[in-house]
């Protein structure tokens, strides 16, 4: 950690603090952890453009720049302009290589995070990397049980309050490492239920998620708090996929049938379509020929009727067409 002092042309001072932490998740957690000696100071979170996560009271701002927390506070002059702090922010962020930071993904699958807030989602929100700044986050009701998540090897959690109650989302990176905290956390409400002790209103693996919620006014709102929780699992193979095989031939039996039914629909319909069109076509030409004939005036000498003229049969036939009798 370090501490450096700017000079503004205007005649104003900025203190700026920066802290180095081991990842993106860890300055966020920093960023959003009100803890240490003193009164916290109540920042307002949300997200600039140019600052990406950040903080701001007054003239007190801090962001995440990359894995780093910087905390920018100004003095002298421009002690109460916050809007002359904001922007020496910004241009002292140009400045800095890490680009602006992110939300945590984690936060992101937390229940309806984006309306915690109406412009950010922030606000309520919490995220950990440590076991001392989820208990902080949670407060008394959750410190018994919580004591038996191991944060260790990439462990995160996430924190929202609802009207069911405070949800809290602890990701763990593998399900070996997700199966044996689940049964230290089942070990422990037990050993806390049978102490008479504080236990969660509800407590639920979900998939590399363990998920309580405390402070629950009744069951039915911490298990409805508890079912939006969603966990989408991203399965990646260190080497080849044992199953490539099987997942081809099932995608190609797949795109196979689907090829085959097509075929047979776009037949049917292709001879559905020459019927109709064949039919349509005839009957016109049918009914044309019907009209045409009905339009023509036959003469009959025979009532009306139709009769067949037979006369030429009994007329005999030319001499001169007839070939001559053999002779012996």
């Amino acid at each position: 950690m370090g501490s450096l002092e700017y000079a503004a042309p205007n005649g104003g001072s900025y203190l700026v603090s920066l802290v180095q932490t081991k990842s993106t998740l860890a300055a966020y957690s920093l960023l959003r952890y009100q803890g240490g000696g003193g009164t916290p100071i109540p920042y307002s979170f949300g997200i600039d453009g140019d600052l990406g996560v950040m903080g701001l009271a007054g003239s007190h701002l801090k962001f995440i720049n990359g894995v780093t927390v910087v905390a920018v506070e100004g003095t002298g002059e421009q002690a109460d302009n916050q809007q002359s702090v904001l922007s020496f922010a910004k241009r002292f962020a140009g400045t800095l290589r890490d680009g602006p930071g992110t939300i945590p993904p984690l936060v992101l699958h937390l229940p309806d995070w984006e309306k915690k807030h109406p412009k950010s989602g922030l606000e309520g929100v919490g995220h950990a990397v440590s076991l001392p700044v989820l208990r902080a986050l949670v407060g008394p009701s959750g410190q018994p049980v919580l004591d038996a998540v191991p944060f260790d090897g990439g462990v995160e959690a996430a924190t929202a309050t609802y009207e069911g109650g405070r949800l809290v989302v602890v990701e763990f990176p593998t399900p070996q490492h997700a199966f044996d905290a689940d049964a230290a956390v089942n070990g422990r409400i037990a050993e806390l239920r049978a102490a008479g002790q504080t236990v969660p209103s509800v407590y639920k693996r979900v998939g590399n998620y363990s998920v309580f919620v405390f402070d629950a006014p009744d069951a039915a709102a911490a298990e409805k708090l508890l079912s939006g929780v969603k966990y989408e699992k991203d399965v990646r193979w260190l080497g080849r996929n044992p199953r490539a095989e099987e997942i081809a031939v099932r995608a190609y039996t797949s795109t196979m049938g689907g090829v085959i039914l097509t075929t047979l629909i776009m037949t049917g319909v292709a001879i559905l379509l020459c019927l109709g069109i064949g039919g349509l076509i005839g009957g016109a030409v049918f009914l044309h020929r019907r009209s045409q004939k009905a339009a023509q005036q036959v003469y009959s000498d025979a009532g009306g009727m139709v009769r067949l003229n037979i006369e030429d049969l009994n007329t005999p036939s030319p001499a001169a067409k007839l070939l001559g009798r053999a002779e012996d």
